[in-house]
């Protein structure tokens, strides 16, 4: 929570630099799906042993408060949470875990097309922090993949890579209407989903997130 509380305050920071002269604020709901990791065993098993982990693809909804200092430039900061907890997938045996996640991140927009017109599409690129939390109640299936990973019920905060593109419409002076698309990156959380010993996983969590939203210009 330190961790996501001083995320969050280096984003106000660099959300302040410069002269803002036009700001915006809003909503965003959508869809994310994930490509998740492989957790497999680090010595010889027979046969060898190999299971998905990660998180289920769900509905996110989120908010979003930018600014757009320069004609061609802009930055915001996305707040993005989604329900769904870990969960591990062994032979077609899937264990999973109530929880959910949020995600906090600066972007930095580049505008092809000056402020002063109304269709703006922009492509975006950021860093942040996504924090995974298990919330306790499992699923049946832990004794099956438990071989190779536990899930838990704990929060754990990763560093998270985005990019994407979008497009802005104003209609009028004030209202705001978009559509974004967004890739995350970050490392599997293995607080979460803890490994047993002789295992390793393989890969980040790719997650893919298509936004829709309202918004107020001022």
């Amino acid at each position: 929570m330190r961790l996501i509380l001083s995320t969050i305050a280096l984003i106000l920071a660099a959300s302040s630099l410069g002269r803002a002269q036009q700001w915006e604020i809003g909503g965003l709901g959508g869809f994310g799906w994930y490509r998740n990791s492989t957790i497999r065993n680090s010595i010889t098993f027979s046969p060898p042993l190999s299971a998905e982990v990660g998180f289920p693809s769900r509905g996110t909804f989120g908010a979003f408060f930018g600014q757009n200092p320069r004609r061609h430039w802009g930055g915001e900061i996305r707040w993005l949470y989604q329900s769904g907890g870990p969960q591990i997938e062994l032979n077609n045996v899937k264990t999973s875990m109530t929880g959910y996640s949020n995600l906090f991140a600066y972007d930095v927009l580049a505008y092809p097309l000056k402020r002063e017109s109304g269709f703006r599409p922009y492509i975006a690129g950021g860093v942040g922090v996504k924090a995974y939390t298990g919330t306790g109640f499992r699923f049946i299936g832990q004794e099956s993949t438990a071989v190779l990973a536990l899930l838990r019920p704990v929060t754990e905060a990763e560093v998270a890579i985005g990019v994407g593109g979008g497009l802005k419409y104003l209609f009028g002076k004030h209202v705001l209407v978009r559509v974004d698309f967004r890739t995350y990156f970050t490392p599997t959380p293995d607080d979460v989903i803890r490994r047993t010993r002789f295992t390793v996983t393989r890969g980040w969590l790719h997650e893919f997130v298509p936004t829709a939203g309202l918004g107020y210009a001022f």
